[in-house]
């Protein structure tokens, strides 16, 4: 049988609508479509064989939903459901653009008979049948996953292109629907897939252009009619930057008019100008580079594998140029472990093993030049005089500790516990072995110590050196303490002068460029450093699971890539693997921007300005405000901290208003912060965007499926059993654990046959001996079971003897610093969402809008939000590519879908109570200053943790603001 059904039979029945109308419930709720209407008593059937939901009866309220009859917003309105089973006809669903299609129907009335929910139609059956009354009394149309609000007449053709519909009454329907008034108009649409409210366009049918102006009440239509054979030229002339896309075709044009195919009677269009931001002054990239290729890479094993088969390129004289945040040899978890390959498994993918087998020259015949191979790499700490001679003053131990914490994410040295329920941080033995170093050791040799300690990248760089002694170029970033107008001069803390130390700075920039031998170009970047800690995937069945986005460039892009990294090499004195190319040759369609974070020197500094920025550079946040002034429908962030400056969150306030009608902003964030006093900013900063954004705001963290614990001090730790029967109606938070000697210090995770318990804390009460013979030592707990949202735990009724395993669950500690607006525009690079990132220290980042906007099957934004967020709901992310295609439906899953089912991703109360602050700093600064920790807060913050630069606005302090100023 045809997978697709003629939906009416009767040609007479078919009356127009002028305007698309918004869709008054259900999954696509909101969205504008082209409805059609039917007369009374015609019989709409199924388009195809699919499921039935029913949304009965709906009348609007005042500000309450969409009216659900077009024209008539007064009337008593029922929905109506069908969604095919594309396993039914999977090639047919496969050749329609747009995803999977949903057959809407509303039809007038608060009461009308029709199929029941969740009912099974089969194509063709009779599915509703227009009541009584006078003119059209129901409504049809087809709703898709990429939400365009497409005409009848166009997507009935492309029903009829997949050779799957019925025949000859589907051709005779697209006649009826071609008959229709204003069915062969060209229809002009926004980025996001609605009719278009503005702009004026030149269309031209091969004849003189019309100039079209188009408003609200035009809906997007041009009134420019297509004849079946027409080849359409449209240009978007009131446009800055103007891209004309052909919708649902892969193709478009980037400041230039868009010939469409044939009879093709839509388009998109959008003006890229308000998106990107224009370079500081003085600064000489480019504002964008159209005809690149963005292919986002998701964690590290896949990026690692990548990564490996582009270097490999460059052999027989080509270059490649690494600069990264640091460079790490062996592992962190265990430094005496051998080297790590990139490849798990291949040896000859260990870094250093590549770069020899990279600049060895070829064999003959014939005999290949060798590939030049340079590093940058970030130094840590720059002290200012060769001995410290504020050594003899006691805070200083913890404030070189608390300094270097400020700048190394604890989860580099895995002194995150694997379980956010048992957070612990090492800070008193680093804290009391520093003091002792302090009163035992010179100075001279305590300064050597925390440098060789500070700079994880050492024994890279020595290995390096060992090859050739030009490889590798170590770069402090020049920022000083006096450059941070937050800071008061001179520096202090605590009532200490700050004298030894006047830096605190870096470049975070994680840039790899290659030539290939045959003079190709590509590079990469985002947060993915050449670390141990990141080797992960997305399963994250690591130990220490790590998620991070690197992103894959080609095209000219890419010569803005290698201008920067010869600019950073110049300033410190080393030679560029490359020279950079006059051009590069298209390799796509997307736009791309490349843009830094560079601070400036105040005014009277001595610091040195940098050549290629003398001003400073602020791209990167100015386009981020840009973007997220520019959304209309949803907002995706992942990042490391989500502690931002004021002016960021300001834009995000901004978007949240009702006018703005953008419907979600979804936020992903490590379950907890290792950034000093971090979660102070971040819980405020959460609060006062739920404060604005309501149910709209989802934010959440991804947790990894349960983790044995490492057998530890005590055989059988953490292998207990019930002591005393526990019900499931269990009056009190609590149970009775044996053998004490097995039990792990809470709190800890455990499951209790099949279901999973908290354990908080020990009761007040001591262990005692059972009743057992022969009794064993037992211990009464308290515990939470299945009391937060997303566990999927209920509780069970457990016999005295019942098993109990603990368990870890580790959080996924997201590394990513990546935004995603409207499935349109991406940003991914090094830039966290703090102040040090977007107004101090040295950042890289890409921002990206596809040429050929929702018709390009590889927009990177939409792509890489499927696998994203395919990856977050513990699905393959190759799933995410037809299940999550359409973002608003997709949120849903979030709260729907439990961690007992296989989701990663979890609301931050999964663990109880939002999580408090990171203890590092806090411990530091009691053990060594004592009673003055509140003082010193926003002392260290703006010092240590957070500096920024001139270049960040300074508006007057929030009265009831996020955070420290």
């Amino acid at each position: 049988m045809p997978a697709f059904s003629a939906l009416v039979k009767q040609p007479a029945a078919l009356l127009p609508v002028a305007l698309s109308a918004p869709i008054p419930a259900g999954r696509f709720q909101g969205d504008p479509v082209r409805w059609t209407g039917v007369a009374a008593d015609t019989i709409i059937r199924a388009l195809a064989t699919g499921s039935v939901t029913t949304v009965k009866p709906g009348k609007p309220a005042p500000n309450g939903p969409p009216p659900g009859i077009p024209g008539d917003p007064s009337a008593p309105w029922t929905l109506f459901e069908l969604s095919p089973l594309p396993q039914m006809a999977p090639a047919a669903f496969k050749a329609l653009a747009g995803g999977l299609p949903v057959l809407l129907v509303v039809v007038r009335g608060a009461v009308v008979p029709g199929p029941a929910l969740d009912d099974l139609l089969i194509g063709g059956q009779s599915f509703v049948t227009a009541p009584k009354g006078t003119g059209a009394t129901a409504f049809f149309a087809l709703a898709f996953q990429d939400r365009l609000c497409r005409a009848p007449l166009t997507w009935a053709e492309a029903i009829a292109a997949t050779g799957e519909a019925e025949q000859p009454a589907w051709a005779q329907f697209v006649t009826d629907l071609g008959a229709l008034p204003g069915a062969r108009r060209l229809t002009i649409l926004d980025h996001v897939g609605r009719p278009k409210t503005h702009g004026i366009f030149a269309v031209s049918t091969g004849g003189p252009a019309t100039s079209v102006t188009l408003t609200a009440a035009s809906d997007g239509d041009t009134g420019v009619v297509v004849p079946p054979t027409s080849h359409i030229t449209l240009t978007y002339s009131s446009a800055v930057a103007p891209i004309v896309a052909a919708a649902a075709a892969d193709d478009g044009a980037f400041q230039a008019p868009l010939t469409l195919a044939a009879g093709s009677r839509l388009a998109q269009a959008l003006d890229a100008d308000p998106w990107f931001a224009w370079p500081d002054a003085w600064v000489e990239l480019p504002r964008w580079n159209p005809d690149s290729h963005v292919e986002p890479i998701v964690d590290g094993n896949p990026y690692f594998a990548r990564l490996v088969k582009d270097l490999r390129s460059a052999k027989g004289g080509g270059a490649v140029g690494f600069a990264g945040w640091a460079f790490v040899k062996g592992s962190l978890a265990n430094p005496d472990t051998v080297d790590w390959p990139l490849v798990p498994g291949a040896a000859d993918t260990i870094l250093l093993a590549l770069v020899q087998e990279l600049i060895a020259s070829a064999p003959p015949p014939p005999p290949l030049p060798p590939t030049t191979v340079k590093f940058l790499v970030n130094q840590f700490l720059q002290f200012d005089v060769p001995e410290l001679d504020d050594l003899d003053v006691p805070i200083l131990p913890g404030l070189l500790l608390a300094t270097y914490a400020s700048l190394m994410t604890l989860q580099t040295f895995n002194l995150l516990a694997t379980d956010p329920a048992g957070f612990v941080v090492a800070s008193i033995p680093l804290t009391a072995t520093s003091t002792i170093l302090t009163t035992s050791l010179g100075s001279k040799l305590i300064k050597s110590l925390i440098e060789h300690v500070a700079e994880i990248s050492k024994p890279m760089v020595d290995e390096l050196l060992k090859i050739s002694p030009d490889m590798v170029t170590l770069t402090p970033y020049p920022a000083a303490f006096v450059d941070n107008p937050l800071v008061p001069q001179p520096v202090e803390l605590g009532g200490l002068r700050i004298d030894d130390l006047s830096h605190l700075g870096v470049y975070h920039q994680k840039l790899v460029n290659i030539r290939s031998a045959a003079g190709a170009f590509v590079s990469y970047l985002g947060g993915i450093d050449l670390n141990s800690d990141r080797v992960d995937d997305p399963l994250h069945r690591a130990i220490h699971p790590f998620h991070d986005v690197q992103v894959r460039i080609t095209g000219p892009a890419t010569k803005n890539l290698i201008q920067t990294y010869a600019e950073r090499a110049a300033f410190h004195g080393a030679t560029a693997p490359m020279l950079t190319p006059d051009a590069v040759a298209a390799a796509g369609s997307h736009l791309v921007q490349i843009a830094r974070t560079y601070f400036k020197p105040a005014a009277g500094s001595t610091t040195p300005a940098f050549p290629f920025a003398p001003n400073g550079e602020t791209t990167t946040v100015r386009t981020l405000k840009a973007a997220i002034a520019a959304a209309r429908d949803f907002i995706y962030i992942e990042d490391q901290y989500l502690t931002p400056p004021d002016d960021y969150i300001q834009a995000l306030l901004d978007a949240a208003k009702p006018a703005r009608g953008v419907r979600a902003l979804v936020i992903t964030v490590p379950y907890q912060t290792d950034q000093l006093y971090g979660g102070i900013r971040r819980a405020d900063v959460i609060k006062a965007l739920t404060d604005a954004w309501g149910p709209r705001l989802h934010v959440g963290t991804p947790l990894r499926r349960f983790l044995h614990p490492t057998p530890a001090r005590v055989t059988n730790l953490g292998r207990l059993r019930l002591t005393k029967d526990l019900t499931a109606d269990e009056a009190g938070p609590t149970a009775t654990l044996g053998p004490e000697a097995h039990l792990p210090d809470p709190p800890f995770w455990c499951f209790v046959g099949g279901e999973l318990l908290l354990v908080t804390s020990k009761s007040g009460e001591g262990p005692d001996l059972s009743d057992d013979t022969p009794p064993v030592r037992q211990q009464k707990v308290f515990i939470q079971r299945a009391g937060q949202p997303g566990w999927g735990a209920q509780p069970l009724e457990h016999p005295k003897g019942t098993p109990v395993l603990c368990v870890q669950i580790p959080g996924i500690y997201v590394h990513a610093k990546v935004m995603i607006v409207d499935d349109m525009f991406l940003s991914v690079g090094s830039a966290n969402l703090n102040r040090r990132s977007l107004y101090h220290d040295g950042e890289l980042n890409s921002f990206t809008l596809p040429q050929h906007l929702k018709g390009d099957p590889a927009n990177p934004a939409r792509r890489l939000r499927c696998r994203l967020w395919a990856e977050h709901l513990g699905l393959p992310p190759e799933m995410g590519l037809s299940l999550l295609a359409d973002p608003l439906s997709a949120i849903s899953l979030f709260t729907t879908r439990s961690w007992y089912n296989g989701s990663h991703l979890q609301p931050l109360s999964f663990f109880g109570p939002t999580p408090l602050d990171v203890g590092l700093g806090t411990n530091i600064l009691k053990l060594t200053i004592g009673g003055i920790e509140e003082e010193l807060k926003p002392q260290a913050w703006r010092l240590l943790v957070d500096p920024t630069t001139e270049l960040e606005p300074q508006p007057p302090p929030r009265k009831n603001g996020p955070g420290y100023p």
